[in-house]
């Protein structure tokens, strides 16, 4: 599964690349009943204090709704056998040229009405360390389309940090860091795949749709920048989220 020439130029040039039809329709059927098993048997896990879960706002109503479990590897053997899939790795080894570590994997369920995300990049500039070889597999359990708020990128911007050097805390950018001329929506069908760099800039707008347009996002790093850290990088992560949300709220996170 290891991409074209021009698949890589496409990427280098770009920041990001889709490959389509890379997985059957009964695995993906199979990945969406997965979905549904996880909203019935992990119910429990779904609350606001759980640094597992997170909820974004309806775009008119402001209502709370869940959106993601991050991780999610270890309550979804299905989830763990894909992110170790050696299409995905193969891919994923082309764009690095040398064995990929996995880094982190989220569940994205975005239901109808949810919010998008700002312009940002994955690469956060003041988190010291984080790996610059870090790039994000995009899978969509759901058509990915403009009406339910499918991923927006920017082409070639992929080089450097767009938040200046002295707002390091920056994460969510101002739309005018980028020509809008760039941008290119991520219009996929389930088995299709994008891979996009840390630092390549992406938005989301609202799930306009009736429906819920899930997505499985798993990033790698090479072997080389840093070797295996998903587990430290969760550590660190949900450390500060802990300090974000206790400034937010008396509640104590905790995660389970």
């Amino acid at each position: 599964m290891a991409l074209t020439a021009c698949e890589l130029d496409a990427y280098r040039q770009h920041g990001f690349v889709v490959r389509r039809s890379v997985f059957t329709a009964s695995e993906m059927a199979g990945l969406t009943s997965e979905t549904e098993r996880l909203l019935t048997d992990c119910r429990d896990l779904i609350d606001p204090g759980n640094l597992r879960c997170r909820f974004m706002p309806h775009h008119e109503t402001g209502e709370k709704l869940f959106e993601v479990f991050d991780p999610v590897n270890d309550i979804s053997p299905l989830c763990a056998r894909l992110t170790a899939d050696e299409r995905l790795v193969g891919i994923v080894e082309t764009i690095m040229g040398e064995a990929a570590c996995l880094f982190k994997e989220k569940l994205i369920f975005k239901p109808a009405g949810a919010l998008g995300y700002n312009l940002h990049q994955d690469i956060p500039r003041y988190w010291p360390g984080f790996p610059r070889t870090f790039l994000t597999v995009l899978i969509p359990i759901d058509a990915a389309t403009a009406e339910n708020g499918c991923t927006e990128v920017y082409s070639g911007y992929h080089h450097e940090f767009l938040a200046p050097a002295d707002r390091p805390d920056l994460y969510m950018l101002p739309e005018e860091c980028v020509n809008p001329a760039r941008r290119v929506q991520l219009e996929l069908a389930p088995g299709d795949v994008a891979i996009f760099h840390g630092l390549t800039p992406h938005r989301s707008a609202p799930n306009r749709s009736a429906e819920m347009r899930r997505a499985f996002y798993v990033s790698y790093n090479a072997r080389s920048d840093g070797g295996d850290q998903r587990e430290q990088h969760y550590r660190e992560f949900q450390e500060r989220l802990r300090s974000h949300w206790s400034s937010q709220t008396a509640r104590e996170p905790y995660f389970r």
